[in-house]
Formats: structure tokens, sequence, C-alpha cells
């Protein structure tokens, strides 16, 4: 792969991003609302309704044993600002699913993919190029907004608090399951996106990456268990496989003639 080619498709699906004020809008304001949400709830736990179950309190404790010498409101605030990790990884799945679907069925609807592939260019570099052109906004933003809510939770939080934002379990989902997640609804959104005409059409169909994440913060509201550390990694394993097999999938459909048959 001629690294050359690549950052010039890089650059050219970037230039794209910042013409589009919607998906300009899908990178930038998400993040602001998942620092905020946190901290509110953080600042004022005692508002968030009836004190939990007993035997509620001991299935969080049983997860986080290092919970125990929380008082009752910082624990019922640890245990909200938990759900927001599953939440704060949808930033990573929702944006490159926006950006990839907008790129490819664009260059199906203005037909400009002909051109493209009429210069010397790879389409592993092709697919590279809008991979991650798509992926890296997301991680990155993702990686910003955790950096400033860590930042301000030290601030209006207290260090009880902001110590279970900066704890093994977020570091480990933040900045290693996001990424590969981020991957994988990338990848989906590319497949998808070949076979649809209409970029909310693909978004909808390759939303279905983002359940699992719902599926995490069901799991834990209703439960009371929290994912350690040791669950992010091995989610982290096995979200990276299935991204590989996604990249091998998306050759094996993208090849050249069947591009040029398929997206005319």
């Amino acid at each position: 792969m001629r690294l050359a080619m690549l950052a010039t498709i890089v650059r050219r699906e970037a230039l794209e991003i910042v013409r589009n004020r919607l998906l300009v809008a899908s990178i930038v304001l998400p993040p602001v609302i998942l620092v905020a949400l946190p901290l509110v709830l953080g600042m004022f736990p005692g508002d968030t309704g009836k004190d939990p179950p007993p035997e509620y309190v001991a299935q969080i404790l049983a997860s986080r044993p290092d919970w125990a010498s929380l008082t009752r409101e910082h624990l019922i605030a640890a245990f909200l600002l938990q759900q927001f990790l599953a939440i704060f990884l949808m930033m990573p799945a929702y944006v490159p699913l926006s950006i990839a679907t907008f790129s490819i069925v664009g260059e199906k609807q203005s037909r400009s993919l002909e051109a493209v592939l009429a210069t010397p260019i790879r389409t592993a570099e092709l697919l590279a190029g809008k991979s991650i052109a798509a992926v890296v906004p997301g991680v990155v933003t993702s990686w910003v907004a955790y950096g400033a809510l860590i930042g301000l939770a030290g601030l209006l939080l207290g260090p009880e608090l902001s110590g279970v934002l900066a704890d093994g379990s977020w570091l480990a989902a933040v900045f290693l399951l996001g990424p590969a997640i981020g991957l994988v609804s990338c990848v989906a959104g590319i497949i998808v996106s070949s076979r649809v005409n209409d970029a909310r059409v693909a978004q909808q169909i390759g939303g279905v990456v983002i359940l699992p994440i719902v599926g995490i913060v069901m799991i834990q509201a209703l439960g009371g268990y929290l994912l350690g550390p040791r669950e992010y990694l091995i989610a982290t394993v096995v979200v990276g496989a299935v991204g590989v097999a996604g990249i091998w999938l998306a050759a094996r459909l993208f090849g050249r003639e069947t591009i040029l048959t398929r997206w005319r």
C-alpha cells in the first residue's frame, strides 16, 4: 500500500467532511452533551430519585468493592457516571458510520467514483483512505471529550468521583474498545452503503452496530452489575477481530470491477 496515495484519499475525504455541515455538527455537538450530562448528574446525585434497594447496592459493591467507602450520594453518582461509559462508546460508533455512509452514498449519487478509479489507485488504498477518514474524527473527538470530562470532573466533582471516571474500565473502553468499535462501525457503513442509495437508510441498517452498546447500558442499569477492565479488554479483542474480518469482507465485495458495475 502506497502511503502517498493513501494520504491523498484521506485529504480528499477530510475536505468533503468539512464541506458537509451536517457531518461537522454530528462530530462537534455530541461531545458537548457527553461531557455536560455526567457532570450534572455527578453534581446533583441526590436529585435522581429514591435510594436503591439494599440488594441492588450489594450487587454494585460486589462489582466495585473499592466503592465501599463512598457515601450514599457518591455511590449513586458513581454508579450513574459508570453508565455513561457505555454511552460514551456511541461517539466512536455513530460518527464513523455517518461519515462512511455519506461518503459512499455521495460517491454513488454524484457518480464521481469512476473519476477516482481512473487514477492509478488500488481498491485497498481507496477503502483504507475512506476508513481512516471516517474512524479518526469519531475516535479523536471521543478522546478529547474524555480529557475534558476528566479535567472538569476534577474541578467540579472532587477526587472521589473524578477517580471513578479515570479507573481502568474507562481507560480500557475509551482508548481500546472505542477505536475497535469505530472500525466495525465504519466497515458496516461501507458494506451497507454499497447496497443502498440513501444515506439515511444505510445509517439505519448500519445502526445495528450500536445495539450491543445499548445492551451494556441496560444490563448495568437493571442488574446493578458493572463491567470491569477485564470485560472491556475481552470485548476489545472480540470487536477488533470482527473489524478485521469486516475489512476482509469489504475488500472481497469491493473488487475493482465490482465497484464499477454495482455503483453505477
